[in-house]
């Protein structure tokens, strides 16, 4: 079967490394949630992500199912899938490890790496999209849940999920104005870092704009030439 069959039918290897990723993100916090971490603001902001995370899988189940040929037999090793995506269940959160097996299973399918990486060569915006989105994902994620630990002991007004999550969203968006500013030296390390994280996003977009704008101007321009 030629790569851009099974690629077609499977979803591009890059995307199916990302469910990969965001499996594993997902299973590694739920097993920090139950036996490392013991603050509950910690653990919701933990949850909140994971809620997110859930949201992803769901649409990407019902996706495929709306794609399978075979809804019947897609349903067969799918409702595992559905079932571990549900949010806030956790004892089927660990139906994640099927999701991850079953796209390995896939990469393997792939014979040569060679294939891969020639995959994901062409296919360069793909790569770079993902890339920036995955730096975002997890500059957002840790430093929402780290700020709470590093501030506790400043009498900080970052004390609760909901605020350290905000905290974390309007430094990646630089939007300063009645944003509760870190006092700690790690938490303004990592006001730093999301500032920076969200200047380059705002460089993808702005990029990714313009370069919608020169190819519309192409296709106009080739269009009143014909």
């Amino acid at each position: 079967m030629k790569l851009k069959e099974v690629m077609k039918q499977q979803g591009s290897p890059l995307y199916n490394l990302v469910l990969i990723f965001l499996s594993v993100y997902v299973l590694a916090t739920l097993s920090i949630e139950a036996f490392l971490i013991e603050d509950q603001e910690i653990k919701q902001v933990l949850q909140y992500i994971d809620f997110a995370v859930c949201c992803i899988f769901l649409c990407d189940f019902f996706v495929n199912f709306y794609q399978a040929e075979s809804k019947s037999q897609f349903l067969k090793w799918g409702w595992l899938d559905f079932i571990s995506s549900i949010p806030a269940i956790d004892p089927l959160r660990w139906g994640r490890v099927s999701k991850v097996v079953r796209v390995i299973r896939y990469l393997r399918a792939i014979k040569s790496i060679k294939i891969l990486v020639k995959s994901l060569h062409v296919s360069k915006y793909e790569t770079f999209t993902l890339s920036i989105l995955l730096i975002v994902f997890v500059s957002f994620t840790l430093s929402s849940a780290f700020i709470l630990e590093f501030e506790r002991s400043y009498n900080s007004s970052i004390n609760t999920a909901e605020s350290a999550l905000w905290w974390a969203f309007l430094n990646l968006m630089n939007a300063k104005t009645s944003i509760s500013q870190a006092v700690s030296h790690e938490g303004i390390i990592m006001t730093t870092v999301l500032n920076k994280v969200g200047l380059l996003l705002f460089a993808y977009v702005n990029s990714m704009f313009i370069a919608w704008l020169v190819v519309q101007k192409r296709t106009d321009l080739e269009t009143t030439n014909y």
